[in-house]
């Protein structure tokens, strides 16, 4: 259950008049049970769906390079992938921590990892949708789980862009030679990150990521915030995103080495234009899990050190492996988070 916590170091703001969020829960009218019943089951159908096809389409393109990777390669890679999910969930915590609600670490695990599997809907949307059908449930207003999850992507933005410029010699390079296919969709990257990065560092700091937030409460019709936004509570979202981004470059490194000898210098940049790519896929709206964005920037990052294993084709290959490893730990990390949580629901109410 959510708790709201106060922090005494912290500087208070105005105090605001009641809102109708404070309303007891029952006087709010809800949907009939069968047409919610039928909203989920076709939301879960949906994301099975996506996941499948996700799956099924790339396979082919996979086929050779996943069958040729040890399998010691691709059970570290799994969980390489699954210990940033824990780490980017840890970072939305921590963010609903400093937004006044504090969640324990199981209820947190299955708000984010649950809640992700929604990205495989067309649509970026719908994960942050299901985050909230999910937070409300585990005693989270749903104007704090929305906040929590702007205020952790905002953030992670901050850090994976920080990363990404391990990455930017090699993206460089890529964009310069317009012979290949994949230039046009890394000098778009690298434009998207241009943008970004002035932006990102200032709605990173404190005093104006709570000015964002209490506009938004304020537009959402919601009591706004008690205490603002701290460096503590912003760096704690920052180091864990940072983690969580490190850690997915070292899933791909992983799956890398199984083909070649990128050494330290691949995994640095493993890990950059990994985030760049993750970052860039977000802006994919009608692509599930930003299917092909991703890939693009993937490949021309990897293709300089699989040159002599196959090149582009190579590269393609372990792209492509990463999403499916992606696609893996999802579902484990999703299924793992809700049997602990319900176990600790069932712990509780016995």
């Amino acid at each position: 259950m959510a708790k709201t916590v106060t922090r005494p170091g912290a500087e208070p703001l105005p105090p605001s008049p009641p809102s109708p969020e404070a309303a007891p829960e029952q006087a709010q009218r809800g949907l009939p049970r069968w047409a919610s019943l039928a909203i989920r089951l076709i939301v879960v159908v949906t994301i099975v769906a996506g996941i499948a096809w996700s799956i099924v389409s790339q396979w082919p393109q996979v086929r050779d390079t996943w069958l040729g990777l040890a399998w010691e390669s691709v059970a570290l890679s799994v969980a390489a992938a699954l210990a940033g999910m824990f780490a980017n969930s840890m970072a939305w915590r921590a963010a609903a921590t400093d937004l006044e609600h504090k969640l324990s670490v199981p209820a947190a695990l299955q708000i984010c990892m649950v809640g992700q599997l929604g990205k495989y809907i067309p649509g970026s949307v719908w994960a942050y949708v299901l985050q909230m059908e999910l937070g409300k449930r585990a005693g989270l207003p749903r104007a704090r789980a929305f906040l929590a999850t702007l205020v952790a992507l905002g953030l992670t933005v901050t850090a994976a862009l920080a990363l990404g410029l391990l990455s930017l010699p090699s993206l460089l390079s890529a964009a310069e030679h317009t012979d290949s296919e994949y230039a046009g969709s890394v000098r778009v990257a690298l434009y998207i990150v241009a943008v970004l990065v002035p932006v990102a560092l200032v709605c990173s700091i404190p005093a104006v990521l709570t000015r964002l937030v209490q506009l938004a409460l304020k537009v959402l019709r919601r009591p706004p915030l008690q205490r603002r936004l701290t460096f503590s509570g912003v760096g704690r979202v920052l180091a864990w995103s940072a983690l969580g981004y490190s850690l997915f470059g070292v899933h791909l490194w992983l799956l890398a080495n199984a083909q070649a000898a990128p050494g330290v210098d691949g995994l640095l940049r493993c890990i950059g234009s990994f985030a760049i790519a993750m970052i860039v896929g977000m802006f994919a709206f009608l692509s599930p899990s930003g299917l092909g964005v991703r890939e693009a920037v993937l490949v021309a990052a990897l293709t300089p050190f699989l040159a002599a294993t196959g090149g582009v084709g190579a590269a393609m290959g372990i792209a492509v492996a990463s999403r499916l490893v992606f696609t893996v730990a999802d579902l484990l990390g999703a299924g793992v988070a809700a049997l602990v949580a319900r176990r600790g629901l069932a712990k509780a109410a016995g």
